[in-house]
């Protein structure tokens, strides 16, 4: 739990998030400042809000591929009665990422942090499959959750939060955005560059390697040795051509 004020924790937050924007980006926005003060100045949140919005907009100059609106007013289907044209929702947070044809959006709600949410887990429930039904992802973090986080940004200077980590992994694997960690994924680059990629096991070191299957030979990175790789008959190649192997 934390030791120190929450207020405090705040400020400190708060600062770290312009120092980092102000020390890694050429351009300085006031606009993003001014949207993060008018919540954190306005009485109508609670501290645990507040600071754990500052969590969700750490290390703004990274120039994320998502943004987090606080507060959201959507309006979405009523799968309980499809009559009505819809139903109003507030998101506690709402982050939306990919591309608009084929956008990324998740509903973060914080349970326990105003104290009526405790009892309506029925109501809850019923949301949940409303926005899961409208193509939300639907996270949810309770008080001591958030507690026990906020802890760690008071114990360690330069703590990266597991809920922004956790939420970005969220972003990226249901976007499919292009970054260099998702081009060391077989599937990614195969669509990226044409060849067909998968691991390649060295027979010499017996060391394994990201490599173009459709290519027979291959010079290990480990031994730094030449080698001829064992096709499979799993691998289903439908024909050969100019040393290149194409499959089904």
């Amino acid at each position: 739990m934390l030791n120190m004020d929450i207020k405090t924790l705040i400020n400190r937050l708060r600062v770290r998030i312009e120092d980092d924007y102000s020390e890694y980006s050429e351009t300085y926005s006031e606009n993003i400042f001014e949207i993060i003060d008018n919540y954190i100045n306005n009485d109508k949140y609670s501290d645990l809000e507040k600071a754990f919005y500052l969590i969700l907009n750490q290390y703004p100059s990274d120039m994320k591929n998502y943004f987090v609106k606080p507060n959201e007013m959507v309006l979405i289907p009523d799968v309980y009665d499809m009559g009505s044209p819809g139903i109003e929702y507030e998101v506690d947070f709402a982050i939306y990422g990919g591309v608009l044809n084929n956008p990324v959006k998740i509903a973060i709600e914080c349970d326990g942090i105003r104290s009526h949410r405790q009892k309506h887990s029925n109501k809850d429930r019923k949301k949940d499959v409303n926005f899961q039904a409208a193509g939300w992802i639907v996270i949810r973090f309770g008080s001591n959750e958030i507690h026990e986080e906020l802890a760690k940004h008071e114990n360690q200077e330069n703590y990266t939060s597991d809920f922004l980590q956790y939420i970005e992994n969220v972003i990226n694997e249901t976007s499919q955005i292009i970054t260099w960690r998702s081009y060391a994924k077989a599937d990614f680059r195969s669509r990226l560059t044409g060849y067909k990629w998968g691991y390649i096991l060295c027979p010499l070191c017996g060391k394994s390697q990201m490599g173009e299957l459709n290519h027979i030979k291959h010079a290990c990175r480990h031994c730094g040795e030449k080698f001829k790789r064992e096709v499979l008959s799993s691998e289903n190649v439908k024909y050969q051509h100019n040393g290149i192997l194409y499959f089904d």
